[in-house]
């Protein structure tokens, strides 16, 4: 973590002694349960570095119906999801329809092609690089298919049913 402030305040360092307006950096912080505690602590430092800007983004949770290792934050402008007394549940709006998979593939560190980056293990793997060209794989019957379950219904498919196309990630 210590490297990672030092660069930063050295990339601030430079762009002041150069009178620059780029690079524009910011902090991400993935806001969780266990450090909703430290948002304060994390914009005093964003000040003190001199950062541009800090955001902070929702995370995204796999059970969060369950939530069983407790990682929703408590705070609901950080969460991307609301409790009910059936458990959690996704605040976005699930339209049918996604820009990601026309857009956004993802290549794996292996050639694999995933639809987009909320496929983290490539469950949904479209092609793979080491046997086929990407536009093959790209116009594929696999990716048209995948294409077409998506504009049905999003709920059909478990990374695009908690996925947060159209849904509000950042928080204050």
């Amino acid at each position: 973590m210590q490297k990672v402030l030092d660069g930063a305040a050295r990339v601030v360092k430079w762009k002041k002694e150069f009178r620059s307006k780029t690079p524009f950096i910011v902090f991400q912080i993935l806001v969780v349960r266990p450090n909703e505690h430290q948002i304060e602590e994390a914009r005093q430092l964003a000040r003190r570095i001199g950062v541009d800007d800090i955001w902070f983004k929702t995370a995204q949770i796999y059970d969060y119906a369950n939530d069983p290792h407790q990682l929703i934050p408590t705070r609901q402008a950080y969460s991307r999801y609301r409790p009910t007394p059936q458990g959690n549940q996704f605040k976005g709006q699930l339209a049918n329809h996604c820009w990601r998979l026309w857009h956004d593939p993802v290549i794996t560190w292996n050639g694999l092609v995933a639809p987009c980056c909320f496929d983290k293990d490539a469950q949904y793997k479209m092609g793979d690089l080491q046997q086929q060209s990407f536009v093959e794989i790209w116009r594929s019957e696999p990716y048209q298919q995948f294409r077409a379950k998506i504009l049905k219904g999003r709920k059909q498919i478990d990374i695009c049913s908690n996925c947060s196309e159209g849904t509000r990630v950042w928080g204050d």
